[in-house]
């Protein structure tokens, strides 16, 4: 019977994979372009409407206008996106298409039902997209098109005017690409371009017709040609000048060694000592050459994927489990909620098959059926003998999952091979495959495998690849198309290993933060120099590039782009934290900083007395109304009780407050951060394609907040006896790391001296905004552990007292008033030179 059962088994398996075998040896290839669509012909602006070819009769010019953009062109330019030391070029495209009056096109136009919203494609698509390079001021801006009827001839002209900012002595690109219009809308041609104050320096695939200094005509068909122009005004250089000595590699390196540096410090010699950490640095120093250099230089890339996305997570996972104590404990309900996954997965994909005709509807389903049945017949005859229902019938619902999921990855894989595949596909299978990398890191970090880890870290992991907005596009799950534009920021292309590196990047960042949460677990974990050492390392980490990198770059000044904030971050740090402390007496509850503080306050009132004697009793001692007996019995009485206090009654606001660090240093950081979010107007919105060069963008929200962790965190070990004068500290620490970000643009000659001090004004005030309100704060926090209300410590009806809050309001108006009077000059040195990121 044993035997029999075996054979059983074993036949369905075999059955199983066999169907899995014969739908794909039986499917098809997918073409890589879709067709044309079947119901444009409700569409009047898609070209199918309006001829079966080309008619006849009809003609085409294209006319390219450059020039310089004048003052009442750059009126719809945002404020900060132009820059005085570039040129503005205006770039105008006229379309002109002549036909017959009876042509069915000239109907179809004149009726416009898709305009404006389609006014885009049909010129792209009927004569051809034409883009121009350099910076992009506005979107394009289109005319209505213009119609008229002489002589029995038809014409329409389409404008488009474009607007570009280049750098001098940079040259301009201009593609006219081939129509894609499918019939074509015509098959030929004739393009004028007016250069200006330009010179066509280069012509790609093009004969000239006409060729004047000021004048290229030519005729194009269905291929694309380009032109490079040159400035009339620049002369190139024969010997580039070039410094040997370049600061800004000098600088990157020397902010290399001290993140080095630091690193090593935090991560301590016990970390060292463990075998199972030196071989995870190991595994990835071997990983790291060919992993980085791909990325840099470009080039071959699949070793790199191979790394990424499945060797380095098979160092993870295996690292993982040589750390913890244990294996996870999944159970089976786990184990069918990730199988539930993979089936709605797997039929996502054989729904594409079908949709796309890789294998008939009637094919699909009924491999797919007898492969999935067979399996969990397969797996019930295996596991038969066991003899507990509900154990059979989950092996079983496994079995048939596992067969679709072998069913959808084998047709992914041909159509790969042999045709076009979903291109958010290959993403998917990568961001799964990544996703192992944070749970396991999360596993270490926490000491234990949990579930709600592995749903975060799967989530992060699509993030970490794109937005929803971007996997739920409507191409992402159609057919991958030849030449298919990268998403990009700037010159860097975020393709799939760009982006899982910045997310390695990130992941390593909150590492650093999960450590200095167990490093200040506990009130002694401030005076810990290996989370003095991570905090140093994270607040580099944010202050890598200034806001005003983009800026930067473009001054002849020798400072870098890179590094120059971080290394100030790091000295200043080391400013705040690093001297000899004044003796506290550090509270270990909330009981113990109550004392604390009311012993403090009672011997400021005994301080205020003595001092009021004085002052009164000279007058009193001088009238007769006073004695001098009674007046030296009172001194001594004073000196008795401020004797028997003993100590600096400063110390007392110098504690944590019975508070761990951690706890301290996220309240800083979240009042901190409302206490900057204000400037959001002033340096705009983060952005991002994805969760990684979303949290990159948004360094300059977290760059202040920062700093108010490091005051939370060692607070006790800042500068200063109190909070105030702590805040002081920090704010000139702050001041010096936020202004070192444009110090290159304050010593630009070509800004003038009123952008230079309102961008002073606006950064000090920032930074004196929210360090005067983080003290106050602070104080105010301070008496409320204690139970005491802030008014014995800072009396409203007190003009001293109300000295600071009235300060840090006046700080306020005054960098509302800058910000409002800030020009273009200012808000782009304050925000850089954004650069927009471009989607597909």
């Amino acid at each position: 019977m044993e035997r029999i059962r075996a054979v059983i088994a074993f036949g369905l398996a075999a059955i199983s994979v066999g169907a899995v075998a014969w739908c794909t040896v039986v499917a098809g290839p997918v073409p890589g372009l879709d067709p044309p669509p079947s119901a444009a012909a409700a569409d009047p602006w898609d070209l199918s409407a309006a001829a079966p070819a080309v008619e006849r009769g009809r003609q085409a010019t294209t006319e390219v206008i450059l020039a310089r953009a004048g003052p009442d062109d750059l009126g719809p330019v945002p404020e900060g996106r132009l820059d005085e030391r570039r040129r503005q070029l205006k770039v105008t495209i006229t379309h002109r298409l002549q036909m017959d009056e009876s042509d069915t096109l000239a109907e179809t136009l004149r009726r416009g039902d898709g305009f404006p919203q389609d006014m885009q494609r049909f010129t792209d698509d009927g004569f051809g997209a034409i883009k121009v390079s350099g910076t992009t001021l506005t979107p394009a801006r289109r005319l209505a098109p213009v119609l008229t009827t002489a002589g029995g001839r038809t014409t329409v002209r389409f404008t488009v005017t474009l607007l570009r900012q280049v750098e001098p002595g940079e040259l301009v690109q201009v593609d006219f690409n081939a129509p894609t219009a499918r019939p074509l809308l015509i098959v030929y041609r004739k393009v004028t371009v007016l250069p200006g104050d330009w010179t066509v320096a280069r012509a790609v695939s093009i004969r000239p017709d006409r060729e004047e200094a000021k004048r290229l005509e030519f005729t194009v068909g269905l291929y694309p040609v380009s032109l490079t122009l040159a400035q009339d005004s620049y002369g190139f250089p024969d010997v580039p000048e070039e410094d040997d000595f370049s600061w800004e590699t000098a600088l990157g390196l020397l902010t290399a060694v001290v993140l080095a540096g630091m690193l090593l410090r935090a991560l301590g010699t016990g970390w060292w000592l463990r075998p199972p950490n030196r071989e995870l640095v190991a595994g990835l120093a071997l990983c790291a050459p060919l992993l980085i250099v791909p990325v840099l230089a470009g080039g071959w890339t699949v070793p790199a994927y191979v790394i990424l996305f499945g060797v380095v997570p098979a160092l993870a996972v295996r690292h993982a489990s040589r750390i913890l104590p244990t294996s996870p404990r999944w159970t089976s309900h786990d184990v069918l909620g990730a199988t539930g996954v993979g089936v709605l997965v797997a039929i996502g994909m054989l729904s594409w098959s079908y949709l796309y005709g890789q294998l008939p509807g009637h094919t699909l389903l009924a491999g797919g059926g007898i492969a999935a049945v067979t399996a969990a017949g397969s797996a019930v005859a295996f596991s038969v003998d066991l003899g507990v229902r509900i154990v059979i019938i989950r092996l079983a619902a496994l079995a048939a999952g596992a067969a679709i999921g072998l069913l959808a990855l084998a047709l992914w894989v041909k159509a790969m091979i042999t045709g076009a595949y979903p291109p958010d596909s290959v993403r998917l299978v990568l961001a799964f495959g990544w996703a192992l990398i944070p749970v396991a890191a999360v596993a270490v970090a926490t000491k234990r495998w949990t579930r709600g880890a592995v749903v975060v870290a799967l989530v992060v992991s699509l993030l970490v690849q794109g937005w929803p907005t971007e996997w739920l596009d409507a191409g992402s799950w159609s057919r991958a198309v030849p030449g298919q534009r990268v998403p990009s920021i700037g010159d860097l292309q975020l393709t799939p290993l760009v982006r899982g590196v910045m997310g390695l990047l990130l992941l390593g960042f909150l590492l650093l933060v999960l450590r200095l949460k167990r490093l200040g677990a506990t009130v002694e974990g401030a005076a810990s120099h290996t989370a003095q050492a991570t905090v140093i390392i994270c607040l580099m980490v944010v202050y890598l590039t200034p806001r005003g990198s983009a800026t930067i770059a473009d001054i002849n000044v020798p400072l870098p782009m890179l590094a120059i904030t971080s290394l100030i971050a790091w000295v200043t740090a080391l400013w705040l934290l690093d001297r000899p402390h004044p003796s506290i007496v550090e509270p270990a509850d909330q009981a113990a900083h109550r004392h604390l503080i009311r012993t403090a306050l009672h011997r400021r009132l005994l301080l205020v007395a003595e001092q009021e004697l004085y002052r009164i009793g000279r007058g009193k001692l001088g009238n007769g109304d006073l004695s001098m007996d009674d007046f030296d019995q009172q001194r001594r009485a004073l000196e008795t009780a401020l004797h028997r206090h003993g100590g600096h009654p400063e110390t007392a606001f110098a504690t944590s407050a019975g508070c761990t660090p951690w706890h301290n240093g996220v309240h800083a950081f979240v009042v901190s951060l409302l206490l900057s979010l204000p400037f959001l107007f002033v340096y705009g919105l983060p952005t991002g394609l994805d969760l990684s060069s979303f949290v990159f963008e948004a360094r300059s929200l977290i760059a202040l907040p920062a700093y108010g962790f490091v005051f939370g965190y060692f607070y006790s070990r800042v500068r200063g006896t109190q909070p105030m004068t702590k805040a002081l500290h920090l704010m000139a620490a702050a001041l010096v790391t936020e202004l070192s970000g444009y110090l290159s643009a304050l010593v630009e000659p070509d800004i003038g001296p009123d952008a230079k001090l309102q961008v002073v004004a606006i950064v000090v005030g920032e930074v004196a905004l929210v360090c005067i309100g983080l003290g106050l704060y602070w104080e105010w926090r301070l008496m409320h552990l204690a139970g005491e209300p802030w008014g014995r410590v800072r009396n409203i009806r007190s003009l001293r007292s109300l000295a600071t809050p009235l300060l840090a309001i006046v700080i306020a108006a005054v960098t509302t008033a800058a910000t409002q009077a800030a020009g273009q000059t200012v808000d782009r040195i304050l925000r850089g030179d954004q650069e927009t990121s471009q989607r597909p």
